[in-house]
């Protein structure tokens, strides 16, 4: 499956090109993905802020609604992995926990969200045990640099991994972290460029809309607005790494496709 690898420019405008493509394909599991980013990303901010005021059990709360979201999710992503890079129908949302392609492709994405939201927890942990200033709250007893570094990390952990998805959709006889981290390890920067560089119009563009959804606060309207922003733009940038990943994968997938031994 391994080919030339194109240049940055022309992954760029391959990943617009397969996003625009893919979701009218994908409206269906689309459509339910949409309501799964909205309402969970909703219950995930706010929840855990009602529940508790210990700053670490809103953390583990929070996890715990994102690993749910995942599992939600999961559906979603192997079809559009399966679209790209096998031509398989995809219209429909099939949930089947008891498939193992189901079970190891959310339990990646688990450890994922894990992994990422690490740094947060370190931040919740030390916001917890640190003693309490009624002028600037919690005294901050982890330095910035720290959090920053760990963020570092599992950024550069998530990215060697992000070829085992569409691997593991397509049921790669190679599926393995060690293999993901090999390919990837391999052309690094060129991952790098190619998974950082088209979320950045994205998020521009994210930016100089938002401000045409200020609404009144604690309105119906301003809150039906804010969920159909935060559902489409999560949707978009989901969406989007899903097809990287899959021309990622197609690109530098070697080993992944090289069945253990």
């Amino acid at each position: 499956m391994k080919r030339t690898r194109p240049s940055v420019i022309t992954a760029l405008f391959w990943a617009y090109w397969d996003l625009c493509h893919v979701l009218p394909k994908a409206w269906r599991p689309a459509l339910f993905a949409f309501l799964v980013l909205a309402f969970g990303s909703l219950a995930a901010a706010v929840g855990p802020l009602l529940l508790t005021y210990d700053p670490l059990g809103q953390a583990v709360m929070r996890l715990t609604i994102l690993v749910g979201i995942c599992f939600l999710l999961t559906p979603f992503f192997l079809t559009i992995h399966r679209f790209l890079l096998l031509g398989e129908d995809a219209t429909r949302y099939d949930l089947k926990p008891s498939s193992p392609r189901f079970q190891l492709f959310f339990g990646w994405l688990a450890v994922i969200v894990v992994l990422m939201s690490f740094p947060s927890t370190l931040g919740a942990l030390a916001a917890a045990k640190a003693p309490l200033n009624f002028f600037s709250g919690p005294s901050p007893d982890l330095d910035f640099a720290i959090l920053a570094a760990a963020r570092i990390v599992v950024f550069i952990i998530v990215l060697r991994l992000f070829v085992l998805f569409p691997a593991v959709a397509v049921d790669a006889p190679g599926v393995g972290w060690q293999n993901a981290f090999s390919d990837t390890g391999n052309h690094l920067w060129f991952a790098l460029a190619v998974t950082i560089l088209p979320f950045i119009p994205v998020g521009l563009l994210g930016v100089a809309v938002a401000p045409l959804f200020r609404f009144s606060p604690g309105s119906l309207t301003g809150l039906v607005a804010s969920l159909v922003w935060l559902g489409a733009a999560l949707l978009i940038a989901s969406t989007l790494a899903a097809v990287i990943a899959s021309r990622l994968y197609q690109v530098v997938g070697d080993r992944l496709n090289t069945p253990l031994r």
